[in-house]
């Protein structure tokens, strides 16, 4: 169904609200988008708070040259958006999410086949008829490419021609897309998405999804935010004693090649993260998060845990981390783009 403007513009700021709401992202690492027309759709900003946005804010893309209306820079992700509705006539609605159960099993690079045994994993074992219909036959998965760059694009167009049947494709060490002919059909495809990769990632790990959240201590410091976070899969982490590579890029972007691993009684490792902040792990009690404010260390938890949870995986498969130069050209990319947006009164992760 394609929407007249102002009705898509309302549409796309709900949408907004409901990635922040139902934790299928954290802050702005993802985006969501709207076809207007044959030629045109409506995708987010680049780099601004969804709970803020307004529709002045909302970007008018191109969809076979990418060019865009206004002086707002629209979402860094345009290009996959504008590859779904090139390739899939009948999507009028896609989503993209860093949501944790599909983000962990993107390691694996492996296209998840929902109507076929393969190995150990069976079909009725991951999949009812309801959530096969809302996803398609199969879970691919496009390979690594850089965020916001062209290859990765690329790889996600591939995957598509392949897969058309699909309403949702992991992208590997970065997130997923979803697609729908309407705003509702997209998410429940996001949502059916997360259920059904978390007991394939059960499977596959050969543990049981945490139930408990676990606890929180947080509070204001001279400078910035502190939290000190002990959430299952960082608690997991933090009793294996040693650093912790980044196995998904926005863990890269905020924290580089690893996160280190240090003993909760050294003093003066302990001093250097509350001089430098970022993150840090505690040898058996979690790990220690400073930011610049509350927002931004609840932001970078969350991309830790969801980081704990893909190294789970990657450990027990013997799977590699984003490579060296990828990692440091994540993290050089999103600092100096977070620099930028922060001189200009956006300080905001982007996507």
């Amino acid at each position: 169904m394609i929407y007249q403007k102002k009705q898509a513009e309302q549409i796309l700021l709900k949408a907004c609200r409901e990635l922040v709401e139902s934790g299928l992202i954290a802050r702005t690492w993802g985006n969501v988008s709207i076809r207007l027309s044959k030629d045109l759709f409506l995708i987010t900003p680049s780099g601004r708070a969804y709970e803020t946005l307004e529709a002045q804010d909302l970007v008018t893309v191109n969809i076979k040259d990418l060019s865009y209306e206004g002086d707002v820079k629209p979402s860094s992700e345009k290009e996959i958006h504008a590859s779904a509705y090139k390739l899939l006539p009948e999507v009028d609605f896609v989503v993209h999410t860093h949501q944790p159960n599909a983000s962990a099993l993107s390691l694996l690079g492996e296209n998840f086949s929902l109507t076929e045994t393969n190995g150990n994993l069976r079909a009725d074992r991951i999949v009812t008829a309801e959530e096969r219909k809302i996803l398609g036959p199969t879970i691919p998965t496009a390979q690594y490419g850089l965020s916001s760059t062209p290859p990765l694009a690329a790889n996600v167009r591939r995957a598509i021609r392949r897969n058309a049947d699909s309403k949702a494709i992991l992208m590997k060490s970065h997130g997923a897309i979803c697609f729908g002919a309407t705003y509702e059909e997209a998410f429940q495809a996001a949502y059916t998405l997360e259920k059904v990769c978390g007991r394939i990632f059960e499977i596959k790990c050969g543990c049981k999804m945490p139930t408990e959240s676990g606890a929180l201590l947080e509070g204001e410091i001279d400078k910035g935010y502190m939290i000190h976070v002990r959430t299952p899969f960082i608690m997991e982490m933090s009793r294996r004693g040693k650093d912790l590579k980044a196995y998904l890029d926005d863990q890269a972007q905020i924290s580089g090649r690893m996160v280190r691993c240090i003993d909760p009684g050294d003093r003066r490792a302990l001093k250097a993260t509350a001089e430098a902040g970022g993150s840090v792990l505690l040898r058996n009690d979690g790990a220690l998060i400073i930011a610049v404010d509350k927002d931004e260390a609840e932001a970078a938890a969350i991309v830790l845990e969801k980081n704990c949870q893909a190294a789970m995986l990657a450990l027990k498969k013997g799977l590699k981390p984003v490579d060296k130069s990828s990692a440091d050209l994540e993290h050089i990319f999103y600092v100096e783009k977070y620099s930028k947006r922060k001189d200009e009164g956006h300080a905001e992760e982007t996507d």
